[in-house]
């Protein structure tokens, strides 16, 4: 399915090309493209997000909306008035496509005499002997280029239903989270290596929080690139947000050349002039944009690789460049509290205020031995500090081993160390209590002559009930 992208502000119609029971809707301003669904059910809204601009709040009232950069840069301020603002009740996370005009500046400023002198007295002086600083916020201000209009649509509705829609909650209350409740098979196809272990290792729950960990050149991103495709094409009413960070400019096109679906979003970096606070400020954002459209009932993956850059700039924004300083940092809570907004929201809620949806977070984590002595010297990388702070707060697991990898053995995944917390809640109970003997089988040998045996059964068979089935035989253990 192929839709040619219009370019900004062009006049179009709101509704495109048929696309079977879909449509896609190119709105001006922003050149976006949203693929709906008429019958309610099997096409993804995209959003388009890199094109259109998340809301942001400020804490002075003051509203903004963010267009991120496609590269990697710093991205774009767009000026809205709080008025209309207000009208649509826009929340931080809110993704509007509408029309913008570029704001042009004014004159500039009439210098007086007594102005010159001073600044011609001060020149020489660092501030920092007069005992002044410059504000955070000054720093960190992005001047808006541009200045919204109009706006046409909201997460994807149009105005009449974005009125209407539920407020923004800043947590979803554990009233309405559940145990995930549906499987998203992730294995494509009888020679999807990769899916079919991920599928036997830890089956993919909707509302997980989720890591794959291990050292580099394990294929951290590899196997999150397999959970994308897996979901992008077993659930297509499923939003595949994809948060990249720290990515060089060939991993941002190869993420968008095989999700040209998804939300490839890019946060800034130092390389292209970023401070750490404008890095955390796309991340956070990003977040709230994917809560926002659980909102809504619709069901979202965010991927983020990896999350070990997203600790990276925490720490930076602390400047806890050491392991003693991490240790004590709020960046330890910070990032716990970023894998617990993931949940799959079905529960009814307090008088029946149940809103539904769900959001599952997956996340790269670099991960590798750590030197008892150099520890204790408080000498480590504080990067390997993440894993122990967020292993808590996961429910979907998948390690990575490096002895695999060293011995180029891929998908070097650790059938023994992966975990789907709960799995049994969205299994079917024959298939589940075939898994289990399988991996019972499977745990009695070494590790290398586990992942033998599991790809002579992979190859052997073509689907899930058929690998287990051949696991569980007794000349397999």
């Amino acid at each position: 399915m192929r839709v040619e992208r219009q370019p900004p502000n062009s006049l179009l119609s709101k509704e495109g090309p048929s696309l079977g029971n879909c449509f896609a809707a190119n709105l001006p301003g922003f050149g976006t493209l949203l693929v709906i669904d008429k019958a309610g059910g099997g096409c993804r809204v995209t959003l388009d997000i890199p094109n259109n601009g998340i809301v942001h709040r400020l804490d002075d009232g003051s509203v903004t909306i963010v267009r991120t950069g496609r590269n990697g840069g710093i991205g774009t301020e767009i000026e809205i008035d709080r008025e209309l603002a207000d009208q649509y009740n826009l929340a931080t996370g809110d993704i509007v496509a509408g029309e913008t005009e570029p704001i042009h500046g004014g004159e500039p400023p009439v210098e007086r005499e007594e102005d010159l002198a001073w600044e011609r007295e001060e020149r020489d002086e660092p501030a920092a002997l007069r005992g002044e600083t410059v504000p955070t916020w000054l720093v960190t201000r992005t001047t808006p280029a541009e200045r919204i209009v109009s706006i046409r649509r909201i997460n994807g509705l149009p105005l009449d239903e974005a009125l209407d829609r539920p407020s923004a909650r800043l947590k979803r209350n554990s009233h309405e989270r559940a145990a995930p409740n549906r499987w998203v098979p992730l294995a494509l196809s009888a020679g999807d290596t990769t899916g079919r272990m991920l599928d036997f290792s830890a089956p993919l729950g909707l509302g997980y929080a989720g890591i794959v960990y291990g050292p580099h050149g394990s294929g951290l991103t590899r196997t999150l690139r397999a959970v994308a495709q897996g979901v992008t094409v077993q659930a297509p009413d499923c939003m595949v947000f994809m948060l990249l960070m720290r990515a060089r400019g060939e991993e941002i096109t190869d993420w968008r050349r095989r999700f040209p679906a998804g939300e490839v979003i890019v946060c800034p970096t130092g390389q292209q002039g970023a401070t750490a606070e404008q890095t955390l400020r796309i991340a956070d954002l990003t977040l709230a944009a994917a809560q926002r459209q659980t909102e809504l009932g619709r069901h979202v993956i965010l991927l983020v690789d990896s999350l070990t850059g997203l600790w990276g700039a925490m720490l930076e924004g602390e400047e806890a460049d050491a392991q003693r300083e991490a240790d004590r940092s709020w960046s330890r809570q910070r990032i716990r509290e970023w894998m617990q907004a993931a949940g799959s929201f079905s529960g009814e809620g307090l008088l029946g205020s149940g809103l539904g949806g769900s959001l599952t977070i997956v996340a790269s984590v670099w991960q590798q031995g750590i030197d008892t002595e150099a520890e204790e010297e408080g000498e480590i990388h504080p990067h390997l500090r993440l894993l122990e702070h967020v292993l808590a707060e996961t429910s979907w697991r998948v390690a990575l081993a490096g002895s695999l990898a060293a011995d180029r053995l891929f998908p070097a995944i650790d059938t023994a160390r992966c975990l789907s917390n709960r799995e049994e809640n969205f299994l079917p109970e024959p298939l589940f209590q075939q898994l289990i003997a399988a991996r019972q089988a499977l745990a009695e040998i070494s590790m290398p002559a586990r992942h033998h045996s599991l790809f002579d059964a992979l190859d052997d068979t073509s689907d899930l009930p058929a690998l287990l089935q051949f696991l569980s035989q007794p000349s397999t253990s």
